[in-house]
């Protein structure tokens, strides 16, 4: 959660009479807490919704807090709740989408402070053409499996942000092809739906040799495929502005706003928004930007 959010629940009086319950809470250090209404009266049986909103005070950011709320009748009965928050710096997507219009998103802040959001890339991919035959086996993806093609790839020290995709266009129809990834012999990613739509990432990735495996798992014969692989650094390329507030209030919402310039039509392009400002940002949202 970033800044303050409400959550709503019910409680249900099992007693045999009428009665009026009271919240209390223990634990949640760091967060101010607010249970509304302040006592909820409930016939037997019957059941009542409230809500808890929790704002960060001095929490410290990507860090679970855990605590109890509990609502008595003061007398035989209590209702007891586990409560656990995670408090961020920032929410923001994930990842946002585009054709090469303008992109506009919101945050919400987990902080009062100064702020920045800092434009990396937009880049273009390597695109490795290849076909690949049929596996007979049908095995999960790997450095053996029949059949596979192995494309080596070398990822350089400073990368943010590595994706490699496969797309349907690219392929017969019908067609299903896997795609896995490994440094050396170790497995850090892995795709395989009933597409040949596949996509692995990385984040920061260490620097080092890879191979990309593109398994034909379900293929008539065989079929070519476009391996697209995009290695993200920090730079600028110039090609997308970043509008964003200059400072965050805690519990406020921001709006980022994204606008390109220069992209080649009929391309992908990969780039990310890296926030700064305060310790514990997560990590850049990936910007996706297909030209028609």
């Amino acid at each position: 959660m970033a800044g303050s959010q409400t959550v709503t629940r019910k409680v249900t009086n099992v007693g045999s009479t009428a009665a009026t319950y009271t919240p209390s809470f223990t634990g949640m250090e760091g967060f101010n807490v607010l249970v509304s209404p302040a006592s909820l009266t409930l016939a037997r049986g019957e059941t009542k919704s409230f809500s808890v909103t929790f704002t960060r005070d001095t929490a410290v950011a990507n860090t679970y807090v855990g605590g109890q709320l509990t609502w008595t009748d003061g007398g035989t009965h209590d209702v007891r709740l586990p409560m656990v928050v995670r408090p961020v710096a920032l929410a923001a997507p994930a990842q946002v989408n585009g054709t090469g219009g303008p992109i506009n998103y919101d945050v919400r802040f987990g902080y009062s402070g100064p702020f920045t959001a800092t434009a990396r890339g937009l880049i273009t991919p390597t695109i490795t053409a290849g076909t690949v035959v049929d596996d007979p086996t049908d095995s999960t993806c790997s450095l053996t499996s029949p059949n596979a093609q192995l494309i080596p790839v070398v990822i350089q020290a400073g990368t943010t942000y590595a994706r490699f995709a496969l797309f349907d266009a690219d392929v017969n129809p019908g067609t299903d092809i896997d795609l896995c990834v490994f440094r050396g012999t170790t497995l850090v990613g892995t795709s395989g739906s009933g597409t040949s739509a596949e996509t692995v990432n990385l984040v920061n990735p260490a620097a080092d040799n890879y191979t990309v495996v593109v398994q034909g798992w379900g293929v008539v014969g065989s079929s070519p495929f476009k391996l697209h692989t995009w290695l993200l650094g920090s730079a600028n390329a110039g090609n997308m502005t970043v509008t964003a507030p200059a400072s965050a209030v805690v519990g406020a919402t921001g709006t980022i706003n994204l606008t390109f310039s220069g992209l080649t039509a009929a391309t992908k392009y990969l780039g990310s928004v890296a926030y700064g400002g305060i310790a514990g940002m997560p990590n850049p949202t990936i910007v996706s930007v297909n030209t028609p």
